[in-house]
Parts: structure tokens; sequence; C-alpha cells
């Protein structure tokens, strides 16, 4: 066979096709999210040993147990999927129900990384708008789905028994063992929302996502914000892509509505959250982010204008 063969080399320089990259998004995607889910409900487990349910109960009850709540969300470095074992964890210790959502909201969008991204990549005003953004929303949604009763919308999968040591705390063999066993309950949750995200990632161009941002009309915002939902998007990836955008010429109004679209929740994520929540609660956490999306998006828009 010669060495220089045209189709070859053709096939060589394009890389690898559609279905290799969906193939390895869901093997290092699936890998990663099964080990944080694991080491995740085992820290909750821990803290669940350490911390009685009364305590968990007392820090977010109240007023400031929606302060503390998104305190929480804003030290905890998770993925919208990886929130996941940690809600569990304070819903089954009976949490708040408002605060947990606040929490679930605050976790993936406002953490240490998140903010010092925006920073830098954006400036002090755009973080600035955008924390404020993000914990106003948190906390009037929680209120909202609070005092509306949206927590009769919660099925809780039921904890895994657990042993215990001579000393009458769960040795960390048990620990592991219910840590394992709440993956058990959440894989097939997982492996679909996973598999959703891979062919997502392997079969929709990065075209397509560059032209939903490419431009300041005011309905681009919505799309973007939605189209941001459905696809899956870490903070550690899409804030890079998205100042490569703005620094292309794409409007900031609808570049961040897609990227708070899809840090904040994501099609593999809603998937896993029907493990947790029925319909009703699953949709009026899709509004919310969106609705979060929406107002980071206008309220950069806007901020543009005013320059201009």
């Amino acid at each position: 066979m010669p060495a220089n063969n045209p189709a070859i080399n053709a096939a060589a320089a394009s890389g690898p096709g559609p279905l290799h990259e969906a193939a390895s998004f869901f093997v290092v995607t699936f890998a990663e999210l099964a080990v944080l889910f694991v080491l995740i409900s085992l820290t909750v487990a821990w803290l669940r040993q350490r911390l009685p349910a009364e305590r968990i109960q007392a820090m977010l009850a109240g007023r400031s147990g929606y302060l503390a709540a998104v305190g929480l969300g804003a030290v905890t470095p998770f993925c919208s999927c990886s929130t996941l074992p940690m809600l569990t964890g304070l819903l089954q210790a009976r949490a708040a129900f408002g605060p947990a959502m606040a929490f679930l909201l605050t976790s993936p969008l406002l953490n240490p990384y998140v903010v010092a991204l925006f920073w830098l990549v954006f400036g002090a005003q755009v973080m600035l708008i955008y924390t404020l953004v993000v914990l106003a929303t948190a906390i009037g949604a929680g209120v909202l789905l609070d005092r509306l009763g949206f927590e009769r919308y919660v099925t809780l999968p039921e904890p895994a028994a657990r042993g215990c040591t001579a000393g009458g705390r769960p040795a960390w063999r048990e620990l592991g063992a219910e840590a394992l066993g709440q993956l058990r309950q959440f894989l097939p949750h997982l492996l679909l929302g996973v598999a959703v995200g891979a062919v997502v990632h392997g079969y929709v161009p990065e075209s397509l996502v560059a032209r939903l941002a490419g431009e300041p009309a005011w309905w681009l915002v919505p799309v973007a914000a939605l189209s941001g939902v459905l696809l899956y998007l870490r903070a550690s990836t899409m804030i890079p892509v998205a100042a490569s955008l703005v620094a292309k010429g794409a409007s900031l109004g609808p570049v961040l509505a897609l990227t708070v679209g899809g840090v904040g929740a994501s099609l593999p994520e809603m998937i896993m959250l029907k493990r947790l929540f029925r319909w009703p609660l699953l949709a009026a956490f899709i509004v919310v982010v969106l609705g979060t999306a929406c107002l980071t998006g206008y309220g950069l828009m806007a901020l543009d204008w005013s320059r201009a």
C-alpha cells in the first residue's frame, strides 16, 4: 500500500468522526460522574453521621436557612449532575425544601471556580451582575416553590441500610456500601443522561452553537438559554468558549444566556432529576434555570446598550 495514500491522509486530517467523539464522551463522562457520585454520596453519608438530621434541619430552617443554602452552594464546586447526591442527602435529612432548592440552583452556577473565571474572562462588572442574578433567583425560586407546596412532588429513594461499628457509628465499609447503593438507584438515569449528552456532543456542530449566540437580537437570548439546557456544558469548558465567541464579535447577552442555561441545567441532569422530582417540580426547575439565563442575558444586553 502506498505510503502517501490521499484517502488515508484526508481521513487522518479530518480527525475522529462523530461516533468516536460521542463514544469517547460517554466513556469519560460516565466514569467521571460515577466516581464523583460515589465520592459525594460517601461524603454526604459521613456528614449525616457527624451531623444529626435535627442539626441539618436547624441550619437550613427559617430565613437564615436560605443564606446558609446559597452559601453552601457557593462553596461546593459541583457541576449540575454532581449536585444530586448532596441534594438527596439534604432531603433525606428532612432539610427545609425551599433552601434545598436554593442550593440546587446555586451550586453549579455560583462557586469559587465559576466566579473566578467570570471575573478573569469578562471583568468584575459582568461577574457582579451574574452573581446578583443567580443569588436573587435561587432564593426567590426557593421561597416561591416552598410556598406553592412543590415539596409534594419530591420522590426520595429509600436510604440504604447501614451497619454499625461497636461504637454505634457506621464504619467506612458500610458508608461505602451506602454510597454504592445510592449510585445503583440512580444508575439507569445516569446511563441514559450521559448517553443523550454523548449524542449531542458528537453530532451537534459547534458552528450551530456559535450561530445561536452570534447576533444581538432580543429573541436570541431565550433561544440561546434553551439551547444551553438541551446541551451538556460545564463551566470549565463553556466559559472559555463563551470568551472566544465574544472575542469574535458575538453579543455578550446571548452568549451568557447559553452559558447559564447549559451550566445551570442540562438534559443529562434533568433525566437524573426525574428520579427525584415528579413532572411539575421538574418543569418548575427548568423554568427557573431558563429565567435565570434570560435575566442574565438581558441584563448584559442592557449593559452593552448603555455603553453604546
